[in-house]
Formats: structure tokens, C-alpha cells, sequence
């Protein structure tokens, strides 16, 4: 068992010691250009374009994300309404095909709740608070409400399913009712969404280290690390729990 673990460890060493010599490299190129770039007012041009851009967006972006996603949403979930609603209760690649909607307009949502937030934020810098909070209300309402039909027909298709949307433990009522195969999927997604996440905070570490060309500030790159904390600790603590709970079992 020794000898391969040594030999593993011997077969990765370089590959692991190459690739932290080309991101070294990569960075110290990476450095001197930002150092030029800001010594040549660059950063500063950049940041004018990007304020100008944002103050033209800002006043749209929550109606236009609303419009866009939230309508193919409902369409989405609409298309699986009338699937289900003309199901033999046989052919389960149509459910499969409804469900697939479903999952997707679930994910529109999402990404409409980071755009208001966005936006919402951008409104506070640009003087637009009062009519932003209202189209930000408006449209997490409508997103809820959205929400709300797709669970209610995610359950009508698995009627062993259980949870409201509108319960605060609706996560747990719900993972509660799936089978195992489901909260194996579940854990899969999970755990891709865990390394992708990492990665990214990694990744906006090493952009917003560029403070001295950029001046960031110290206090995104904190947010970066208290949420890439947040997730390793959690991480680590949990597969402790349930080693525990599998060792007692």
C-alpha cells in the first residue's frame, strides 16, 4: 500500500510542479502588463467605460431579465403543464421530456434572482433606489409565484413528493421525500457545484490580487474568501458528520 501511495505521488510530482511553474510565469507576465496598463491610465479608462455601460443598463436590467428569463420560464413550465395534462400515464419519456422542463425553468428562476440582486445594486449607485425596489419586488414576486407552479407540478407528476415553497423548510421536506437514487443525484450535483465553486473563487482571488491596478479594495476579495471559507469548513464538517453517522451504523 506504501509503495503506491509513494509511486502515485511520484508520477504526479512534476505535472503538479510544471503547472505551478506556468502559473507563476503566467502570473508574472500577467503582472508587469497590468503594471503598464496602469501606469498608462488604462485601468481608469476602463472603469469610465464600464460606469457609463452600467448606467445605461441599470434602469433595464431587472425589467429586461424579468421579460426574458421569467416569460421563457412560464413558457417552459407551460409546455410541461399541457405534457402532463395530456399524459396516457404511461409513456414516461413524456414526463421525462415535462420534467426536463421543469428543471430548466427551475433554473431560470435562479438566474433571475442574481440579475435583480445585480441590478438592484446598481440602482443604489446610480440614484434609481425608489423605482428599482419596486421592480425588484415586483419580479421576485412574480419569480416566487413561478416557482410555486413548478413545484406544484413536479409533485402532481410524483405525487410521493412533499414541500411548499413557501415553508422555510421546504429543502429539507423535499430531499426527504426523494428515494436514494434521487439523493444521489442530488449529492453528485452538489459536489459539482462544491468544485466549480471552488475554482471560481480561486479564480476572482487572482483577479482581485490586481488591486494595485484595479484598486479594488480589500473588502471584495474578504466577501471571495468568507464564501470560499464558508464552503470548504461546511464541506469538510459534513463528510465528518456523516462519517460518523456511518461508522455508528
Amino acid at each position: 500500500m506504501s509503495d503506491n501511495v509513494r509511486r502515485d505521488n511520484r508520477r504526479a510530482l512534476p505535472k503538479y510542479l510544471l503547472t505551478i511553474l506556468l502559473f507563476g510565469l503566467l502570473g508574472g507576465v500577467l503582472g508587469f502588463f497590468t503594471g503598464v496598463a496602469g501606469a498608462a491610465g488604462v485601468a481608469e479608462t476602463v472603469r469610465q467605460a464600464l460606469d457609463r455601460v452600467l448606467a445605461v443598463c441599470a434602469p433595464w436590467g431587472i425589467v429586461g431579465s424579468a421579460v426574458v428569463l421569467l416569460g421563457a420560464g412560464w413558457y417552459l413550465y407551460a409546455a410541461a403543464k399541457r405534457r402532463f395534462a395530456a399524459w396516457d400515464g404511461e409513456d414516461e419519456d413524456a414526463m421525462d421530456a415535462a420534467e426536463q422542463q421543469l428543471s430548466w425553468a427551475l433554473l431560470l428562476t435562479g438566474l433571475v434572482i442574481i440579475l435583480d440582486f445585480f441590478f438592484f445594486a446598481a440602482s443604489i449607485i446610480y440614484d434609481r433606489f425608489l423605482p428599482d425596489l419596486i421592480l425588484f419586488l415586483a419580479s421576485v414576486a412574480v419569480l416566487v409565484v413561478l416557482q410555486q407552479k413548478i413545484v406544484d407540478l413536479e409533485r402532481r407528476i410524483n405525487p410521493e413528493k412533499r414541500g411548499s415553497v413557501y415553508d422555510m423548510k421546504f429543502q429539507k421536506t423535499w430531499m426527504d421525500s426523494c428515494d436514494e437514487a434521487e439523493r444521489a443525484q442530488i449529492g453528485q450535483a452538489c459536489y459539482r457545484a462544491y468544485m466549480v465553486g471552488t475554482k471560481g473563487c480561486i479564480f476572482l482571488c487572482e483577479i482581485l490580487i490586481l488591486n494595485f491596478v484595479f484598486d479594488f479594495g480589500l473588502l471584495p476579495i474578504a466577501a471571495v474568501l468568507a464564501v470560499w471559507g464558508a464552503m470548504q469548513t461546511v464541506y469538510a464538517l459534513e463528510c465528518i458528520r456523516l462519517s460518523k453517522r456511518t461508522g455508528d451504523a
